[in-house]
């Protein structure tokens, strides 16, 4: 790890907590094939390495949120390296444990909602002040199965994934140099699917759509795409996309109905937001997705 502040400190940084996931080494090579500087967290250095091979623009950086001080080590390590980021993004997800919640031990309940959820809001809590300042920095959380919809057996992973989107919003309210955002990136052909079959039937119903969709011909969601409306909603006004969580997939970012969107997001502060309809008493997400 170069520990030198000549280059960090002068450039654009993009931070991504969980480099070595499948998507955060996608997003992570994307960026820097645009010459941009990344700074990326992992757990293991083997893994890490495999996934990314060196480049002058990538600092790798060990963290593991999970523990009592991996993100105080986090921070004074970027401190001593210059580092002030642009844009955050956050690739850290499991879906384990997997299984009825009363049948699924509550300790491990609750570590997997620190990971999914806790852990990264203390990461961004504790990088907020390492940000460019001056201008308007980024923050980026990955959305995932069961916040549109049930998903029965995942309650840990899907009540993480519904914190996240809530606190995007929470935070778009309350900091106005901070521009937080959740996307969706739907069926990833990523290693995170083996977490649901070696489930097996404790993973219930989506054991079998887990499965067709690994043995199927369907590629899932392009990791040009993830990346594509990453750099997207990087490019609007907080006005626009701040506190929303999008749809990589069925939103309509790209494209001929992009202009229509954005109108439609600037004149509906609650589009895309967790709300009551109504007088009804079902919490969901509105969405005006066609």
């Amino acid at each position: 790890m170069d520990k030198s502040k000549s280059n960090i400190g002068a450039s654009s940084v993009i931070c991504i907590l969980g480099v070595s996931s499948g998507i955060g080494s996608a997003v992570a090579k994307r960026y820097l094939a645009q010459g941009r500087t990344v700074v990326g967290t992992y757990r293991d250095k083997t893994r890490a390495e495999a996934a990314l091979p060196p480049h002058p623009g990538l600092h790798l950086v060990p963290c593991d949120l999970s523990e009592g001080n991996g993100v105080a080590a986090l921070v004074e390590q970027l401190k001593a390296m210059g580092v002030c980021w642009n844009v955050l993004f956050s690739s850290v997800g499991s879906m384990r444990p997997i299984g009825a919640f009363f049948e699924t031990e509550f300790d491990q309940w609750t570590r997997a909602v620190n990971v999914n959820a806790i852990e990264q809001l203390g990461a961004l809590h504790a990088l907020y002040p390492l940000r460019r300042q001056g201008e308007e920095a980024t923050a980026i959380f990955l959305a995932g199965a069961g916040t549109n919809g049930p998903a029965n057996n995942y309650s840990a992973y899907c009540l993480s994934k519904i914190m996240l989107i809530k606190m995007c919003e929470l935070l778009d309210a309350e900091t106005p140099d901070l521009k937080a955002v959740i996307l969706g990136p739907g069926w990833v052909r990523t290693n995170i699917h083996a977490e649901t079959l070696d489930s097996g039937a404790l993973a219930g119903a989506n054991l079998e759509r887990t499965r067709s969709f690994l043995e199927s011909a369907a590629p899932g969601t392009d990791m040009d795409d993830i990346f594509n409306c990453i750099q997207w909603v990087v490019r609007q006004s907080r006005a626009a996309v701040g506190g929303r969580n999008f749809s990589v997939v069925h939103d309509h970012w790209q494209g001929e109905c992009e202009a229509e969107l954005l109108a439609a997001l600037t004149r509906d502060r609650d589009m895309y937001k967790l709300r009551r309809h109504n007088n009804d008493t079902t919490l969901w997400l509105k969405s005006g997705r066609k």
